[in-house]
């Protein structure tokens, strides 16, 4: 068998050097490469939707209420007192004249919207009326006033015949004033019941419902988002700018700088941040500028053991190293190369520090120490709320979904982003 070949029958190719420089796909920085790996992670993605929501409805939620309505954060009407997202048609009703039943005994259910006279019997002839008007909780949400309805009941009537007539007379009083939102009658075995009918289950003009002092919720809910995203966001920018420049002149410095800087640090962490806060509000005024300046004292202190951290790690680089060869100065060094080199951490930190800063400011304003009446934030909310919630669970309950909304969607976009900015996971 012949193993050998001859070269006539090959054709030299040589180097193709254009081919081989060329790029395949287009190169990407390292906060693009970021984004894009961000955007395959869909729980943060969700997050950050359910965030810009939030924040868009603080923004414009107070606008949209008292364009349609008139409802600002601080107006009150007694009359609108405690009312709830989903209306309540409960109307209490009793006899006015009874000439013509004998019944056993009367059982209103504002549940249902219905009272029952059980056992009815007929005893005609006769007049028989009833008397519709408020229910005595103070909660109820019906008419605003009291009706009379009667009607005349001969030998003739069957019990057909009269309740048509009470009917009839139902349709009457709901023709002639639009305040009486209507009443049936009907007849289940020996039973007279009678419903309360007409009323729109979700409540028109206050969404959220009213509190205590008829202001509307969702005017106040939006309002005191805006305070606490400004108080978390004012506070987390600021404390980030101090911890950045503080952390980063003394990891790169170092040495005795560097202790003394740390142990101060250190020292004053030993005492929970919540001592300090609760220290420094008693002996300034409640409102959104002192909050903002306890949140600033208090946290600052993470994000400058982050960027200590940080800069130590990078400062041996060899782009440190080049920068100080050609001479470069220790700020330039600092704020030009490693503080951006750095940032990955840094807005994870920031973005995991919001949260903290909005459960601090609602917890504040929960137990007194937030802003005063008659601003509102998430947590003098739910302080409100949480004196009334047996008899009006949704006070409590409206606030706290959306503290807890905030707080579950930041935790989550943060964890998103320290996968997106670590490079070291990048696929």
């Amino acid at each position: 068998m012949n193993t050998e070949f001859d070269k006539n029958e090959f054709k030299h190719i040589g180097k193709n050097l254009k081919a081989s420089q060329e790029i395949k796909r287009p190169s990407l920085s390292y906060w693009q490469d970021a984004y894009r790996r961000l955007k395959k992670n869909k729980v943060a993605m969700l997050s950050f939707w359910i965030l810009l929501v939030l924040i868009t409805m603080s923004i414009i939620g107070p606008i949209i209420t008292k364009n349609l309505y008139g409802h600002t954060y601080e107006s009150q009407n007694l009359a609108e007192q405690n009312q709830t997202p989903i209306m309540s048609n409960a109307r209490s009703i009793s006899l006015l004249a009874n000439d013509v039943f004998d019944y056993d005994k009367h059982v209103p259910n504002y549940r249902k919207n219905k009272t029952t006279f059980k056992n009815v019997r007929l005893k005609s002839p006769g007049k028989i009326g009833f008397k519709i008007g408020n229910a005595a909780d103070e909660s109820w949400q019906g008419d605003k006033k009291e009706y009379e309805l009667m009607i005349e009941v001969s030998s003739t009537d069957t019990w057909n015949s009269i309740i048509e007539k009470l009917n009839n007379e139902g349709q009457r009083l709901l023709n002639e004033d639009p305040d009486f939102r209507g009443i049936s009658f009907e007849k289940k075995g020996n039973s007279l019941v009678i419903k309360t009918v007409g009323q729109k289950w979700f409540n028109s003009t206050h969404w959220f419902g009213t509190d205590e002092f008829g202001r509307d919720l969702f005017t106040r809910l939006w309002e005191g988002g805006r305070i606490s995203f400004f108080i978390a966001f004012i506070s987390v920018f600021i404390t980030s700018v101090f911890g950045i420049i503080y952390g980063g002149i003394s990891g790169y410095i170092g040495g005795r700088i560097d202790d003394i800087l740390m142990r101060i640090v250190e020292i004053l962490m030993t005492v929970p941040d919540m001592l300090y806060t609760i220290l420094l509000l008693t002996v300034m005024d409640p409102g959104i500028k002192p909050i903002s300046i306890v949140l600033i004292v208090t946290g600052w202190m993470g994000t400058a053991r982050i960027v200590r951290g940080e800069v130590m790690r990078l400062k041996h680089s060899e782009y440190v190293v080049a920068a100080k060869t050609l001479g470069a100065s220790t700020k330039k060094i600092v704020f030009q190369h490693l503080i951006p080199n750095a940032m990955g951490p840094i807005i994870v930190n920031m973005t995991m520090m919001i949260p903290k800063m909005i459960f601090a400011e609602a917890f504040l304003s929960f137990i007194g120490l937030g802003v005063p009446v008659p601003y509102a934030s998430w947590g003098s909310l739910a302080n409100q709320g949480a004196k009334i919630f047996r008899q009006f669970p949704h006070q409590l309950l409206i606030p706290a979904i959306a503290i807890s909304l905030t707080m579950f969607a930041f935790n989550l976009l943060g964890d998103g982003l320290r996968d997106a900015l670590d490079p070291r996971l990048r696929k």
